[in-house]
């Protein structure tokens, strides 16, 4: 069974996905979020974590629904 171009790209996006959202969990880009300050009450390590967590779910359901 031969593999469609369209599977391909999408795999190939998927992955430059995964990459991106490892880049931006590595301790040396952590710790530049690492910081006593608040935003809305929330520590703004776990405030970044949690944009970039939803932000690589918008970006997978983005590329997921385009497949469509």
């Amino acid at each position: 069974m031969a593999e469609s171009p369209d599977n391909g790209r999408l795999a190939g996006r998927l992955a430059a996905v995964g990459a991106l959202a490892f880049v931006l969990v590595v301790p040396p880009v952590l710790a530049q979020f690492d910081e006593m300050d608040r935003i809305f009450g929330v520590p703004v390590l776990w405030a970044y974590l949690y944009l970039v967590w939803a932000a690589v779910i918008a970006l997978v359901a983005v590329i997921g629904a385009r497949t469509r």
